[in-house]
């Protein structure tokens, strides 16, 4: 987990708390990376296109957590009309006379060239219940969060946003917790405990020739075993998962490290610059060059 967000640049900050009474909406349009909105007081449902048919209320205590992709609708009234995120005052917006619901939101800020990286990495929502090996310390980081919030004390910004770092890990770790509430992917590859210690090794050293038998043996299963296990839990082959990570890690590189692209090639297993370039436009349908480029001018992966 630490490894694919330190490599995205990742970077919780808060964007704002909301007080509210009454029966409310508000519309949050597709906010196009990672936020985390946490709930200090009260209750609220969320709705959304991913989730149709299947809102989740969310209660005091408890967090979500959404990738970005989609737009999505917080509320305690279906019925009331949405006011739109974008309209709300920030840091501190205020709905109704009451304080009835308080609940306060983050974003991940990433590198350029990390958006990428971190959308294929997460699920597209996460909920962080109150029954969570982890929620006592999302309660106890709601609390400083909220005191920070509600007071003026010395180096309150920097303090604010280690607590909505800290919160992200937790948000992350309690679905670790729980691999059988994740979709397929990495983040339930990392929590399996058979098929992490390949996982890492690809991860360390994407360069080397990797083998699905030299795979099955780190896990310590038998190579037919592995594979069927790792397209069950990742919903990808092996090999396929490591040239995707290769591919990760060489757009990355493009944008941030000032180095050859036939380097960039060398470094992820590429003996050529050719064929590094034809399996870089396969996948990203540009050549790495123009990648480059894109993300020198502010359009990332």
């Amino acid at each position: 987990m630490s490894h694919v967000l330190a490599l995205a640049g990742a970077r919780c900050t808060l964007t704002g708390r909301l007080a509210a009474s009454g029966g409310w909406a508000i519309r949050f349009p597709a906010p196009g990376r990672l936020k985390i909105i946490t709930v200090l007081r009260g209750a609220c449902t969320f709705s959304s296109p991913r989730l149709p048919g299947d809102d989740v209320e969310v209660r005091a205590g408890e967090a979500i957590a959404v990738s970005g992709a989609d737009p999505f609708t917080l509320h305690t009234d279906p019925s009331a009309a949405p006011v739109d995120a974008s309209a709300m005052t920030v840091p501190f917006h205020r709905i109704g006379a009451g304080e009835d619901f308080s609940g306060v939101g983050g974003e991940l800020d990433v590198q350029r060239g990390g958006e990428a990286l971190l959308a294929w990495a997460l699920p597209p929502f996460l909920h962080i219940t109150s029954t969570s090996p982890q929620s006592a310390a999302v309660r106890w980081l709601l609390e400083e969060l909220d005191a920070e919030l509600g007071g003026h004390r010395a180096g309150g910004g920097f303090a604010r946003d280690q607590i909505a770092q800290l919160l992200l890990v937790q948000v992350l770790r309690s679905y670790l917790a729980r691999p059988e509430a994740l979709p397929a992917g990495w983040l339930r590859l990392v929590a399996d405990p058979r098929l992490a210690p390949a996982v890492r090794a690809m991860h360390e050293a994407p360069a080397r020739p990797w083998q699905l038998h030299e795979l099955a043996r780190i896990a310590t299963m038998a190579r037919t075993s592995f594979a069927a296990r790792f397209r069950s839990v990742s919903g990808v082959p092996p090999l396929t998962y490591l040239h995707d990570w290769r591919m990760r890690l060489a757009a990355h590189a493009l944008v941030h490290r000032d180095v050859p692209v036939g380097q960039v090639g060398l470094s992820i297993g590429y003996a050529s610059e050719s064929s590094f370039s034809t399996a870089f436009k396969r996948t990203f349908g540009t050549t790495p060059l123009r990648y480059r480029r894109w993300g020198a001018e502010g359009g990332g992966d």
